[in-house]
């Protein structure tokens, strides 16, 4: 087999990040190839041959699911930010279980809990900006996959339609330059918008500049004049060379400093750098697993808690809360959502997560609960050791089931065994998958 070679494959499963998996010749070699389905028999171009795998690109369709569909986005094929709109949702559901069940093969796991909305979930957006060569048209959207190369998408249905109206605007009057990659020169490099259930939206430019361009004032009046639910305007300064998207100070330019978020009967404030869920439909479904898993009057570790959304959800069942967070604008945040939500009992602890778990060990200060949200990257093994020792039970929510398995792995060396595990489907339409682990220390 050599690069460029076509041969017919028939694709075996999707594993995670939504490739297909097939095998060929004699060795079975594994083949990963996109855009493709269980049970598919396909034809496929060789891209790249290494040790133990290979990966191909699909060319030809010559048995295919019955659960295949046409892409409902226009786009789909170009902008790569939707890995699995070829098929019909309740096999996509069905796709993300076996995901899930090939990660943790010794673990009996439920379906994935589909979100309540599969189209205009996605409540934040960050669009890279760039500009045409010749004509200097302003270009907004996502690079195409493994690459640079922008897609302008004047239309994505997984956001709710003002987002593209209002990337729209900004395409057609945004009075500066954009950013280049190629010389670093130009003064917007993204855009970043967050939008609530109730329409309100808080607007970041993210500039090339240590300072705001007095154009940007007229603008964003401009701007909020065509539309009204944008309740405040942000710019963020990053100069850097890398791939960073913000930078480490924001100013704002306009309105109010934060949009409010309503979950059931919670409310959070979100500023411009927070983090929060993007899909707060599903994010409910989340946190409830959360909360039906805690007993009452608990004394609650959470972990990389951003605004503190996971510990107000719960706090119906809440003794106290210890908050651990290294962003300190969400530290800002969280501190004010706990007032919102007439919280009493809480400590809110800034700076790295590690070191506060490590203090905690030193201090012998045990907890009822610990709740971890880490980022994709999941957590360091030095703090998960510090923790094994600071709690009987320990929920992890993670966006990544593979550095979930990873941390698991620690947790198990420490004596916690998984009492329960579910997957909620908080990205329709992609690989993505958002699990709740429970754990348990063993006798």
């Amino acid at each position: 087999m050599n690069i460029q070679d076509i041969i017919e494959l028939k694709i075996e499963r999707i594993v995670y990040q939504g490739k297909g998996l097939a095998r060929f010749g004699e060795k079975k070699l594994s083949i990963f190839v996109e855009n493709v389905l269980p049970n598919e028999v396909i034809k496929a171009k060789i891209t790249s041959i290494n040790k133990n795998y290979a990966t191909a690109e699909l060319t030809e369709i010559i048995e295919p699911s019955k659960h295949r569909i046409k892409p409902f986005c226009p786009i789909y094929n170009a902008c790569g930010s939707c890995q699995l709109q070829i098929c019909d949702y309740d096999y996509l559901i069905e796709l993300k279980t076996a995901i899930l069940k090939d990660i943790f093969p010794d673990f009996e796991i439920e379906p994935v809990i589909k979100s309540p909305k599969v189209l205009g979930y996605r409540h934040k957006t960050q669009y890279p900006a760039r500009q045409t060569k010749n004509s200097k048209r302003i270009m907004l959207g996502y690079f195409k996959k493994q690459s640079h190369i922008l897609t302008n998408i004047k239309f994505c249905p997984l956001q709710p339609d003002i987002i593209n109206k209002i990337a729209q605007f900004i395409r057609e009057y945004f009075p500066c330059d954009c950013y280049s990659e190629t010389s670093h020169k130009g003064l917007l490099r993204h855009v970043l918008t967050r939008i609530t259930t109730k329409n309100d939206i808080l607007l970041t430019f993210i500039l090339n500049s240590d300072k705001i361009n007095p154009l940007l004032y007229d603008f964003s009046k401009k701007i909020t004049l065509e539309f009204p639910q944008i309740k405040g305007i942000y710019a963020n300064f990053n100069k850097s060379k890398t791939n960073k998207i913000l930078g480490d100070k924001s100013k704002k330019i306009l309105g109010n400093d934060y949009i409010i978020e309503y979950l059931n009967d919670k409310c959070y404030k979100i500023g411009p750098e927070s983090f929060f869920q993007v899909n707060p439909s599903a994010a409910a479904e989340l946190f409830n697993i959360v909360k039906e898993n805690i007993k009452p009057n608990s004394n609650i570790l959470d972990a990389y808690a951003g605004v503190g959304a996971i510990g107000i959800y719960v706090k119906d069942k809440v003794k106290s809360i210890t908050y651990v967070e290294e962003n300190l604008e969400a530290a800002m945040f969280a501190e004010e959502n706990y007032k919102l939500n007439n919280l009493k009992n809480y400590e809110i602890l800034k700076g790295d997560a590690k070191k506060h778990f490590i203090n905690f060990k030193k201090e012998n200060k045990i907890f009822d609960y610990i709740i971890l949200d880490p980022p994709r990257s999941g957590c360091d093994k030095e703090g998960l050791e510090a923790i094994s020792e600071l709690a009987e039970n320990i929920i992890y929510v993670s966006c990544n089931p593979q550095t979930l398995k990873r941390d698991m792995e620690i947790l198990n060396g420490k004596g916690f065994k998984i009492k329960l595990l579910k997957g909620v489907d908080l990205f329709p339409h992609t690989y993505h998958i958002e699990c709740v682990m429970i754990l348990e220390k063993g006798e």
